[in-house]
């Protein structure tokens, strides 16, 4: 090949921004973020039992879930994970600032579903949850 000749006025580009889905941490809300299965998450809540109240700021824990959570402690915000990847992708990082906005401390996640329509969303839950 022929060897590439620049201007005489040209100038080394500035290095280029790092992009937003190149880093690991992403989007990454003020709350811990922390993946589980179903069994698990609820595991979880019902280790709490109504132990957990709400704070001045609102909800201390927050979880999103597709399979059916309860808790019985009135500092615990529960949102419903759609049950196809496409709509969770679209609404995940909203649901993460909300629950940002409420107050919450800790967001408790369900682990999506395993195969490849799931690995977008899993990865920027993944990405959340190393924030923390």
């Amino acid at each position: 090949g022929q060897p590439v000749r620049l201007a005489q006025d040209a100038q080394d580009d500035e290095p280029a921004p790092r992009a937003s889905g190149t880093l690991l941490a992403h989007y990454a809300p003020k709350a811990k973020v922390r993946l589980m299965n179903a069994a698990a998450l609820q595991t979880a809540l019902d280790m709490l039992g109504g132990d957990v109240k709400p704070s001045d700021a609102g909800p201390v824990i927050a979880t999103y879930a597709r399979a059916v959570v309860r808790s019985r402690s009135s500092g615990v915000l529960s949102r419903r994970m759609p049950d196809d990847a496409a709509s969770t992708a679209r609404q995940l990082f909203a649901v993460l600032r909300d629950f940002d906005d409420q107050g919450v401390k800790l967001i408790w996640v369900e682990e999506p579903p395993e195969g490849a329509a799931w690995d977008g969303v899993r990865d920027r839950l993944q990405r959340a949850s190393a924030a923390g």
